[in-house]
């Protein structure tokens, strides 16, 4: 038996999952077999699975733009006090935030192992439509890799993890 067959044939648990994974590589490819990267081929990525029964990611494209202002105005963007920029400032800045949230994703919620599937039923989402639904993933380890796909109807999204905890 090969080690492939070995990864595709064995029946994935919680406690298989439970660790800290750190992404080798995401991409896409479409119906016509075009491969995007679609945060870089250099994206940077953690997901954890507690025993728990908790999974929370954060991914982000290397290369965004800062938002080119000063530390403490972030800071108070962050707590709800509004900066004094001008017009200008604030512009620039705004669409570096929009630019930058284009290449970011952040959740956190609740896992479960099914039919060599986690779901992901997030109670914390950088985009609020995803809370409350189940996400499917369909899961292969294969020694201290993991393989997390997730099948639409245009695309397929293959995403390759190293754990690392």
């Amino acid at each position: 038996m090969t080690e492939e067959t070995e990864m595709t044939n064995s029946v994935i648990t919680k406690e298989s999952l439970v660790g800290m994974w750190k992404l080798i590589e995401m991409k896409t490819i479409d119906k016509e077999q075009n491969i995007i990267y679609p945060y870089g081929k250099d994206a940077v990525s953690y997901i954890t699975y507690t025993k728990e029964g908790y999974v929370s990611l954060g991914l982000m494209g290397k290369n965004r733009l800062p938002l080119g202002l000063p530390i403490e105005n972030i800071l108070d963007m962050g707590y709800g006090i509004k900066p004094k920029l001008n017009i200008f400032q604030y512009i620039k800045a705004a669409i570096r935030y929009l630019q930058a949230a284009q290449q970011f994703v952040c959740y956190v919620g609740k896992y479960e192992v099914r039919d060599n599937q986690v779901f992901h039923n997030l109670e914390i989402s950088v985009v609020p439509d995803v809370i409350g639904m189940d996400l499917p993933r369909t899961v292969e380890i294969s020694g201290n890799q993991l393989s997390l796909n997730i099948f639409y109807p245009k695309y397929t999204v293959y995403s390759t993890w190293q754990r690392v905890s």
